[in-house]
């Protein structure tokens, strides 16, 4: 991992969780467990699942395959993005989030990180999925609408946009029944023939060639032994 983007995010997040400006948000997805309508950049890092050691996953993934397409279904604050493009800084990002407050001032942490090739896109996951093809993704982020049967719609839907060796990020895959039966029955989907689940989140392949594996790896262990 590298030092010094780990100094550069531990100021970032020093910084914007002293940001306690309340601003309203429309949550297009499943909807927060933590948090309300009226939200804070500061809430927001606060809560971000990746803004620790599952963001190093995300920035190890990137640093590891070099993703030059990639896809995040759920901006935020940006805290995913910014992990991803700065594990490959040479990619192009699509970002979608449903609620321009939100997406607003994930441009704003975009820009005081100075990364280009970031595409906001402030949309719906809904109508976005129908819009025509921009490309072969090489990664696939969904971090948004905590739904198994909204998650399987968007893999359903992208899957004609990705390649053999496309990567499929998934948060949260416990973060309800529905979401933990979406997981499994993806695992077991012979689509994908590479599984692995991190605990938080879990991460699919395709990999025709190879033979179906599964694997549970907690996420120490994956920061130290993988990459």
């Amino acid at each position: 991992m590298d030092k010094n983007f780990l100094t550069a995010r531990k100021k970032w997040l020093q910084n914007v969780k002293k940001n306690r400006e309340q601003f309203k948000i429309t949550d297009l997805g499943a909807g927060s467990k933590q948090m309300g309508k009226m939200r804070s950049v500061s809430d927001m890092a606060r809560n971000a699942s990746s803004k620790g050691l599952y963001g190093e996953i995300l920035w190890k993934i990137a640093h590891h395959y070099k993703p030059n397409l990639m896809l995040e279904l759920g901006t935020s604050i940006g805290t995913g993005s910014i992990h991803l493009k700065s594990g490959n800084p040479s990619s192009h990002l699509i970002t979608v989030e449903g609620c321009d407050a939100i997406l607003s001032r994930a441009s704003q942490q975009f820009d005081t990180w100075n990364l280009s090739g970031i595409t906001t896109i402030c949309s719906s996951f809904d109508d976005f999925i129908k819009l025509p093809a921009i490309g072969k993704y090489d990664l696939i982020f969904l971090d948004g609408n905590h739904s198994g049967k909204a998650t399987m719609l968007y893999i359903d839907s992208l899957f004609e946009q990705t390649h053999p060796n496309t990567a499929f990020i998934l948060d949260d895959i416990r973060w309800n029944e529905d979401m933990w039966d979406c997981w499994n029955y993806l695992q077991s989907d012979p689509r994908f023939h590479v599984s692995i689940d991190l605990g938080r989140m879990g991460i699919l392949w395709r990999r025709e060639e190879q033979t179906k594996e599964q694997f549970t790896i907690r996420p120490k262990i994956f920061r130290t032994k993988l990459f």
